[in-house]
């Protein structure tokens, strides 16, 4: 493998913060790498001095040396100030100290709290926290996440302001109808906040969803006055859409999507990989975004491109730049296709949310691009995907199969892969997680009855379009936490 070769690759596998120093680096050991811009930067922007084409050169702002040392001195002051606050984390951990619950529940509350940002909400999705193996599983989540929402400050542990704000009015309690209403979904009415204003909204509402599905679904508008949305709008004030801005900021490590997964009001037939959208239905598409803000637009000095006829020096230097921004280029399009691919195949969970996920092996997607299965377990790497359902790690949606029953109907496919993917895979495969829900319905189906066996929950699953053996049964059954027929009998 030439050097190239292995440059690429091994920026293909860093993530977004690694590439960012590997790219300052590169600058600094090549002259004829400029940083052209970087969005990440505050303050002053950093401009490259050079007296000659061979000489070292200086990072300089744009401010003059006496003011960059005042306000570096206001800022020791700053930081020099203890901060006796305690973290976030600390005050959960401690109350979690407190409650006697199973081993499981624990350990899954310990991440919920470790995956909480400096205001409460969640890093990562929590269902990428998941681990089948320890028998965790959306169940668990579930009791989980209740236990630790229940901790003070009230509002903590959810995705962002508006779920913050009505968990509050429910933990709280005396939030009136049109408090509930508002702050399920529809903070925009509060713009602005005024009573009268906030009414007419509520009731021009009313009035299209009666108009669209027949009725109103509202039963509280009929009879709404103004008073009651005047108090509504006196209890929302009396939340806190940041309610762990009283801890101290502790150290975290801050996850910064790679990807973006938007869904967009724009139909498209098939996938366009030049605007890099992908099919959802007949109204909207879902468009791949490779994040760009931490990462610092690089170009090739103009000055270096000049000298080189005339310098050995600077034609070598050019000839290194150009690798490197070609290596650049190779990840991004790389990470794009792979994601494209991904998407395709995942098309029901970006549309529905977890437990939509479809068998999808990593030699799929290598084979639906062109590359070899070692790049795209180097893409998957320490990279993220953000879309309308959390933060999830990219190994997240690489899924083990299980086969279908030959003889049976198959159960609708979760996902529709690109032509490749389908070329180069079964189409007699479910995913685990498939067949675990798969399960949990058919106990749910038959709870008011004799309890089910392992081997006839296996029938079932054959008739519906999925083999699996009576001790798999038995093993995603345990992983459900639900007990053996024996002692649910």
């Amino acid at each position: 493998m030439g050097q190239r070769q292995i440059q690429s690759l091994n920026l293909l596998a860093m993530g977004a913060d690694d590439l960012r120093e590997e790219i300052y680096a590169q600058a600094e050991k090549n002259p004829a790498l400029e940083i052209e811009d970087d969005d990440f930067e505050s303050g002053v922007k950093n401009v490259r001095v050079k007296t000659s084409l061979a000489s070292d050169y200086l990072r300089v702002g744009s401010v003059s040396a006496a003011g960059e040392e005042k306000s570096r001195a206001f800022q020791e002051v700053l930081e020099s100030r203890p901060d006796e606050r305690r973290t976030l984390f600390s005050h959960l951990m401690e109350q979690l100290s407190f409650l006697r619950i199973p081993p499981e529940e624990n350990a899954l509350c310990k991440k919920l709290i470790g995956n909480l940002d400096e205001r409460g909400f969640f890093i990562l999705a929590p269902a990428a926290l998941l681990n089948p193996s320890l028998n965790e599983d959306a169940e668990l989540l579930e009791k989980c996440l209740s236990i630790v929402r229940g901790f003070e400050p009230s509002g903590i542990c959810v995705a962002n302001v508006q779920e913050s704000l009505l968990l509050q009015a429910r933990q709280k309690g005396g939030a009136n109808d049109a408090a509930i209403f508002l702050l399920d979904g529809h903070l925009e009415f509060l713009n602005p906040p005024q009573a009268q204003k906030v009414l007419k909204k509520i009731h021009d509402f009313a009035k299209t969803q009666k108009s669209l599905f027949g009725s109103a679904d509202l039963p509280f508008e009929k009879n709404l006055s103004l008073s009651e949305v005047q108090a509504a709008l006196d209890f929302i004030k009396t939340l806190d859409p940041f309610p762990a801005r009283n801890f101290s900021a502790s150290v975290s490590n801050y996850i910064s999507p790679d990807v973006f997964v938007e869904k967009i009001p724009v139909s498209v037939e098939e996938v366009d990989f030049k605007k890099r959208e992908i099919p959802c239905d007949g109204n909207f598409s879902f468009k791949i975004r490779i994040s760009d803000k931490l990462i610092p637009r690089v170009k090739i000095s103009q000055e270096f491109i000049s000298a080189q006829k005339k310098s050995e020096f600077a034609k070598e230097a050019v000839k290194t730049a150009n690798v490197f921004l070609e290596s650049l280029e190779f990840r991004e399009s790389t990470i794009a296709a792979a994601m494209i691919a991904i998407v395709q195949s995942q098309i029901e969970f970006f549309k529905h949310g977890p437990g939509h996920l479809a068998p999808l092996r990593q030699q799929d997607v290598a084979e639906a691009i062109g590359v070899h299965e070692s790049t795209i377990s180097r893409m998957a790497l320490s990279k993220f995907i953000q879309c309308e359902w959390g933060i999830f790690p990219v190994k997240y949606f690489f899924t083990n199969a299980l086969p279908v029953s030959a003889n049976a109907a198959p159960l609708p496919q979760d996902a529709n892969l690109s032509d490749k993917v389908s070329e180069n895979s079964s189409d007699n495969f479910v995913s685990k997680e498939k067949a675990k829900i798969e399960i949990q319905k058919i106990l749910q189906e038959h709870s008011g009855e004799k309890s089910l066996s392992d081997q006839k929950i296996a029938d079932i699953l054959f008739e519906r379009g999925i083999k699996l053996a009576r001790r798999t049964v038995a093993k995603y059954r345990a992983q459900l936490n639900v007990q053996s027929s024996y002692f649910r009998s």
